[in-house]
């Protein structure tokens, strides 16, 4: 492919994102804000998806959104990678077990974000809930960080650096903070974290891979510090464990094999 039609189809992908992303209607002038692009340029783009019917324009307002075709396209692609259809036993039984919310986020490789794709609602009236479509930066809460923990080393870097402030307000994080943090989750198998999404809540998550091992997402527990006590933590850090290890082993991945622990020193008493 020549340059000038490499150049075209990324800013067309961009421009598919940005409708993702932002959702309702969008004006020229506030793809060309998000995208960086001359108004002429994001015009033009706009016009070739109309033509195929990912694109729609609405003659009352002259603004743009999401067209008919896409949504079909996403249909389908949705139904062949039923992700919901094998995660929601799993949490569901994840709920049950824990009585708070629990939640399946999906890793998003080429910004570096999550989004959460199924939840389980937790029973009591006061909850904090992980809502599907909500999209967040990987470096933040136990959601994220334990999917970064087994992302390579560039990807963690820039992870960092666009991190920002986290949504309840917490400073930026420092890389070498930051590495340390991850070699801890991946010695603990776990991650947990604090006010870092969700202000007064706790959250419990391990990483979920499939089938070629690469960080499919994450599957974890949020829940309000007024109903959490210290003496829960191992409870919590178990179960999501163990259920993040049942979702990988449903979307095909193989953990790698232990090794066998030593008997101990001290030898058996036989009866005679």
């Amino acid at each position: 492919m020549s340059d000038e039609a490499t150049s075209t189809v990324v800013r067309v992908v961009r421009v598919l994102q940005c409708v993702a992303e932002m959702g309702g209607e969008i004006s020229v002038k506030e793809f060309a804000q998000r995208l960086s692009l001359p108004p002429s340029t994001v015009h033009r783009l706009l016009k070739l998806l109309m033509t195929q019917g990912l694109i729609e324009q609405r003659a009352t307002t002259q603004r743009y959104r999401a067209g008919r075709e896409l949504f079909r396209v996403a249909s389908l692609i949705t139904r062949q990678i039923d992700i919901e259809e094998i995660a929601r036993p799993i949490l569901n039984a994840l709920r049950d077990a824990c009585h708070e919310t629990c939640y399946f986020a999906m890793y998003l490789p080429a910004s570096r974000r999550f989004v959460g794709t199924v939840v389980a609602r937790s029973p009591h009236p006061l909850g904090y809930h992980f809502e599907p479509l909500m999209e967040q930066k990987v470096a933040w809460g136990a959601v994220g960080r334990c999917m970064l923990a087994y992302l390579p080393e560039d990807v963690v870097a820039k992870a960092v650096a666009e991190a920002g402030p986290s949504p309840a307000g917490n400073p930026p994080p420092k890389l070498a903070d930051m590495k340390t943090a991850l070699k801890d989750i991946r010695e603990r198998g776990y991650a947990s974290a604090e006010g870092e999404i969700f202000p007064e809540a706790i959250g419990f998550a391990r990483v979920v891979f499939d089938a070629d091992g690469n960080v499919m997402g994450s599957l974890g527990i949020t829940m309000p510090m007024i109903r959490y006590r210290p003496a829960m933590h191992k409870q919590l850090a178990e179960l999501v464990i163990g259920k993040a290890k049942e979702l990988s082993k449903a979307l095909g991945h193989r953990e790698p094999a232990q090794p066998q622990a030593l008997e101990a020193a001290t030898p058996r008493r036989v009866r005679r």
